[in-house]
């Protein structure tokens, strides 16, 4: 953490000409009776970081001038430059110098604008704005600094820290990737959902698959029962009628043996009948011989 090194005076408030503040330690404390310019102090690093007059106890900048409270200004310009040194010891300087009612800003000896000005500043952690490194003794209300932050609501309070902090920089950019992060938690949570209905439609149509397959199963299995029983009926009936077949046959040959047997009687009672006759006729010409 860096620290300020010295502060440069050049006819500002109490101090006249060039004056030199320092070199300070990385902790110092200035001490002194009341008047002793302790206050000036603070309002020199005040004025080199850009506050406004109304912060400086004063009611024009130009009253910041030595003699200027009197009414004998001994110049027409007043200057204060802040020597900072960084951790690596690299030394930076800051200063602001009043003409008239009119500031000039220089950093490292280059001119720039407030705005640059408080931006290289903020690179070293100065905060102008939210005075997060002066706790000034009196402010527009009666009130201390200190007071002040301690009678702060929970909400001024946070203001001040985000001020502080530069959040509130960041607000815009926080609510944007805020609503984007909702947005994407959203596209999650309905990606999500769309996955849960998917997985427990998969299931119910695995479900479905399971039990249309049990059913075709089933059915092949019917299906191959009825085959095999009409198979058997098949079989049994073409027993049967072999079975038939061959008892007609047999029955078929005993009628042709008794249609046989039959045949050779009638030759027999056809032979008798002739030899009957034969007979007869001979016993009628007997007769009629005898007579």
């Amino acid at each position: 953490m860096g620290y300020l090194k010295q502060i440069d005076v050049d006819n500002f408030k109490s101090w006249r000409g060039k004056q030199t503040i320092g070199p300070f330690l990385r902790f110092s404390c200035i001490i002194g009776t009341n008047g002793s310019g302790k206050s000036n102090v603070m309002d020199a690093i005040s004025f080199a970081i850009g506050e406004r007059s109304s912060t400086l106890r004063v009611k024009h900048l130009r009253d910041l001038i030595h003699g200027a409270h009197i009414g004998a200004p001994v110049s027409r310009s007043a200057s204060v430059c802040l020597r900072y040194c960084s951790e690596e010891e690299e030394e930076t300087s800051f200063s602001r110098t009043i003409n008239g009612d009119s500031s000039e800003y220089r950093v490292n000896g280059v001119q720039m604008t407030l705005s640059q000005y408080l931006k290289q500043l903020e690179e070293i952690g100065v905060i102008t704005k939210a005075q997060n490194c002066l706790v000034f003794q009196c402010v527009v209300s009666p009130a201390g600094a200190v007071e002040s932050i301690a009678l702060k609501d929970p909400k001024e309070r946070t203001k001040m820290f985000e001020s502080i902090s530069q959040s509130r920089e960041l607000a815009s950019e926080y609510e944007q990737k805020k609503n984007a992060m909702l947005r994407s938690k959203e596209d999650t949570q309905f990606h999500f959902n769309k996955k849960k209905s998917a997985v427990v439609e998969r299931k119910q149509v695995s479900q479905e698959k399971l039990e249309a397959e049990k059913y075709q199963s089933l059915l092949d299995e019917l299906n191959e029962s009825r085959l095999q029983l009409s198979l058997t009926r098949l079989f049994h009936m073409e027993r049967s009628i072999n079975s038939a077949s061959d008892e007609l046959k047999r029955k078929q040959q005993a009628a042709a043996a008794k249609q046989t047997l039959v045949s050779e009687c009638e030759q027999r009672v056809k032979a008798h009948k002739k030899e009957h006759g034969k007979q007869q006729r001979e016993l009628q010409q007997t007769d009629k011989d005898i007579r």
